[in-house]
């Protein structure tokens, strides 16, 4: 609903699947595979404060739908996508659920990616050609039985062309418990790295570049800096950057489009982790039963997680109007820091596996003896058809894993997985 030119409204209902049924998926009183490690789950989560669901079955059937079907009830989250937006012809401000997203990288984003569709935000942007500033408020509950703090996240990001074959963007950020937040942080001109109050707040800072240096010629760069220090400094926290760097190029063949595109991206073993305050989002599958806390983790940044490396290539071909083809194939390699391992490991014997001291496993990722790998074939593509507004889509996906022994250079552990999706969407 649009009241007038400067005032927007909109909200949605999905007739969604939940991703957790209740009597059918795992039980925590009686599925062991449910719970996780003594040292809990990063900053986020102690052991029982709730119970994760190692895999949903409405996923094991081999043919499922988001329709509520099967006995399966609607997923309590609602509305998924809302907002309220004022705006004018330089400005915006926006309240409301859906996906963010900062950066165009095609594997994820290292500050914030959009593979978290149910953000509630405050967002504030002001614009003209050649400069925008954009204030960004996230909002997270606190989803443990003990009574953890709730948090937000604060951030601001600066985008400028200093050419027009270039765009630069830096942005800074802090993850804090809103408990005792003080409200100097919300000050969108303050500087984030400025605050050293470890058990409040977690800082981290981005640079982004977009360059365009030749018609249908592309570069896109990230870096991400989370713990950074010199070596003389002798401090036992692991330095933890990411960086993402891709090139596409497009050409026109008969009536469409093809694009190349090749990515690549690094995570250190302790990015996003810290002791008091991380970069972990716990989502909770249930909200209307208080005796039932099932979730599911992410990262806030890249949906790869933390000691990671990705090498992606993709070609896409555009018939606009007609058809749009996009291909890809993917290769993940995860070292052993994953959400749900420690990140401080015991060197000395003295018992301090846990996450309750500073990371202390450095990179280059992926660390480790054993390295999860990944290989991900995948098809899909759109197809609009002559009856206005009815679109057809599907997607093929074959994905392969095994484990990498480092030390003997022999992998075992072989297991795939064939996926295909089929839907229609059409619009009124």
């Amino acid at each position: 609903m649009q009241f007038s030119s400067s005032f927007l409204f909109e909200t949605s209902l999905q007739a969604g699947v939940g991703a957790y049924i209740e009597d059918v998926d795992p039980d925590p009183d009686t599925d062991a595979s449910t719970e996780f490690y003594s040292w809990g789950i990063g900053a986020l989560l102690d052991q029982g404060d709730a119970f994760l669901v190692p895999d949903a079955t409405l996923y094991r059937r081999t043919f499922s739908s988001n329709l509520p079907l099967f006995g399966s009830p609607l997923e309590p989250d609602f509305p998924r996508h809302s907002q309220m937006t004022y705006a004018g012809p330089w400005w915006a401000i926006s309240l409301g659920r859906g996906a963010y997203s900062w950066g165009a990288g095609e594997s994820g984003n290292l500050v914030v990616g959009d593979h978290i569709s149910n953000h509630t935000g405050l967002t504030a942007s002001f614009f003209n050609e050649t400069f925008k500033a954009q204030l960004l408020y996230l909002f997270f509950p606190d989803v443990s039985q003990t009574g953890k703090s709730p948090r937000i996240f604060l951030a601001h990001r600066f985008e400028f062309n200093p050419a027009v074959w270039a765009r630069i963007s830096i942005s800074e950020n802090v993850m804090a418990n809103q408990d005792g937040l003080n409200l100097q942080y919300i000050d969108p001109t303050y500087i984030y790295h400025n605050l050293f109050h470890v058990e409040q707040v977690n800082s981290i800072a981005s640079l982004e570049a977009d360059i365009t240096p030749l018609p249908g010629l592309a570069f896109h760069g990230q870096f991400a800096l989370d713990q950074f220090q010199l070596s003389s400094e002798g401090a036992a926290t692991a330095n933890a950057l990411a960086f993402l760097v891709s090139g596409s190029y497009s050409w026109d063949a008969q009536k469409g489009y093809f694009t190349f595109g090749l990515e690549a991206a690094s995570t250190d073993p302790a990015m996003y982790r810290r002791h008091h305050v991380d970069f972990l989002v716990a989502r909770d599958l249930i909200k209307n039963q208080a005796h039932l806390r099932p979730v599911i983790i992410d990262y806030l940044g890249y949906s790869w997680g933390s000691d990671s490396k990705v090498y992606q290539a993709r070609l896409d071909y555009l018939l606009p109007g007609k058809v749009n083809i996009t291909s890809s194939l993917t290769i993940h390699r995860q070292g052993k820091l994953d959400y749900l391992a420690a990140h401080r490991i015991d060197s000395d014997d003295d018992d301090t596996t846990n996450n309750d001291n500073d990371p202390n496993i450095s990179g280059p990722s992926p660390s480790g003896d054993n390295i999860t790998e990944r290989l991900i074939v995948g098809l899909g593509g759109t197809y609009y058809t002559d009856i206005p507004n009815l679109e057809l889509f599907g997607q093929v996906n074959w994905i392969g894993r095994r484990t990498y022994d480092r030390p003997s250079g022999s992998a075992s552990g072989y297991t795939d997985d064939f996926q295909i999706l089929v839907g229609v969407t059409k619009r009124f």
